[in-house]
């Protein structure tokens, strides 16, 4: 690895995946979203890869560089000061005019953009390669602004895929899924499940859980390895197959005895979390 290598990009793609080394066959990691920040800790031989962290979360990983924009940490944060729309529909795209012409580019849920002017109901978009396209204006919120609600939400990712890895409304993991939602509500969370619970407070008994608590599954040796989001009654939401909705009632059929058998226990995340801070290569 050389240490030549810009300290900053931001994602130019839908989807960028973030490997655990630098092949398209080593296992996908995460993945990053359009608009996103990361830090560049280093470069692959020959420049293709790059060993990146992203900002959102600071997880790290192994991307291609085709589906970054290099920029100096000052440039990166200008964009996230001037990108100050995200998509918040799960899926649209940009055209090249309003309602109508080519297609610029897909965008998925919670991309970052910069928008400009409008025009019969339409905005004017631009992407972080500079490409500019038309969307629907109600398919925009501002960053930061609680979106559709946690029920609403959840609704409309019912049935979503399920991928190791996934961290995007096109197909998700459990704690993509978690990590995702509760983003919209003004929630961050860590990317893996384990390090979810760590940065929960434990509930001591399903009575006082409530909606949007985390519920965690796995084992002695693995810890908390699957997580979904508490509902109430009993009902929780994940990421299992697909997204869907089990019980943690025995004796409900919508109970899944396996998972049950590896319940450990529910959590309330902690709003004082922040990813690390940048680390030198």
């Amino acid at each position: 690895m050389t240490t030549r290598s810009p300290k900053a990009a931001v994602v130019s793609l839908p989807v960028l995946d973030l490997r655990r080394a630098p092949d398209h066959g080593s296992e996908l990691a995460s993945q990053l979203l359009l608009g996103e920040v990361v830090q560049v800790l280093g470069r692959g031989r020959g420049g293709r890869w790059l060993r990146v962290r992203g900002l959102t979360d600071g997880y790290p990983g192994w991307a291609r560089a085709w589906g970054l924009i290099p920029a100096t940490p000052a440039r990166g944060r200008r964009w996230l000061t001037r990108a100050r729309y995200e998509v918040s529909v799960l899926r649209t795209e940009a055209r090249s005019e309003p309602g109508a012409g080519a297609v610029v580019s897909p965008l998925l849920w919670r991309s970052r953009l910069i928008r400009h002017s409008r025009r019969r109901g339409h905005a004017l978009i631009e992407l972080p390669d500079g490409r500019r396209g038309w969307v629907a204006e109600g398919s925009l919120a501002r960053v930061g602004r609680r979106g559709a609600g946690i029920v609403r939400r959840i609704q409309s990712l019912m049935g979503a895929p399920y991928l190791w890895g996934g961290r995007s409304s096109a197909a998700l993991d459990c704690s993509g899924f978690t990590q995702l939602v509760l983003a919209e509500e003004g929630v961050k969370l860590p990317r893996d499940a384990r390090d979810q619970w760590r940065v929960c407070t434990e509930i001591p008994g399903r009575e006082t859980a409530r909606l949007g608590d985390l519920v965690f599954f796995g084992s002695a040796e693995r810890g908390q390895a699957h997580v979904g989001l508490y509902l109430g009654d009993g009902y929780f939401v994940h990421a299992r197959g697909r997204v869907g909705i089990n019980s943690l009632d025995p004796d409900n059929l919508l109970c899944d005895n396996e998972l049950n058998d590896q319940f450990r226990g529910i959590g309330r995340p902690r709003r004082t979390w922040k990813p690390k801070g940048p680390k030198s290569a």
